[in-house]
């Protein structure tokens, strides 16, 4: 199955496509969380090892054991939202169907973003670049994965967009007026 799963990759990072897609979807969300916690445990040493080079290392135990239970559980809540928004403006496609669509894009987008995010300079450049093309995938997956013709998936991009803008700001808005309560106790 894991050979399946690099091969559907392969196909539709290089030959991107809902018909791409369609031909190597699979109705299995086991393996689509599988895929992605690996991609997400390669991430975590990726990312302990970029956190050694510049002095602000965390544990790697911690952080892979960390990136498995995040992975799947940010995982597990973003595709629940995009199926939610799918079933809304009519998808018919199953969780598992949508699951696996997307694995098999982030999961290798997501190892190429850490391993360029240890790249000066140009790393985060090409980082916006593959942000880019994550979205344009994740419009085809959308589409094969719900059954929704090219609109629709494009409503359901958008508002889960609106939805993070709104998390981010309110996250930003708590962490601002902490701030400002610290600096105001600390200044007395």
């Amino acid at each position: 199955m894991f050979q399946e799963m690099i091969n559907g990759s392969i196909a539709v990072l290089t030959r991107p496509s809902v018909a791409t897609f369609e031909e190597h979807e699979k109705d299995n969300l086991g393996w689509a969380l599988i895929y992605s916690v690996i991609a997400g445990v390669i991430n975590a040493i990726l990312g302990a090892i970029g956190a050694q080079i510049s002095g602000t290392g965390a544990g790697v135990g911690s952080t892979i054991s960390g990136a498995i239970f995040g992975t799947i559980i940010g995982l597990l809540i973003s595709w629940g939202i995009t199926f939610g928004l799918g079933r809304a403006f009519g998808g018919t496609g199953s969780f598992g169907e949508l699951a696996w669509d997307f694995s098999l894009f982030s999961a290798p987008l997501t190892v190429a973003s850490s391993i360029l995010g240890l790249i000066p300079f140009l790393g985060p450049i090409a980082m916006i670049a593959l942000a880019i093309y994550n979205f344009y995938l994740a419009y085809l997956a959308i589409q094969s994965g719900m059954n929704l013709p090219s609109q629709k998936a494009l409503y359901v991009i958008l508002i889960e967009v609106v939805i993070v803008l709104v998390i981010a700001v309110c996250v930003g808005v708590v962490f601002g007026a902490a701030f400002i309560a610290l600096m105001n106790s600390s200044s007395r």
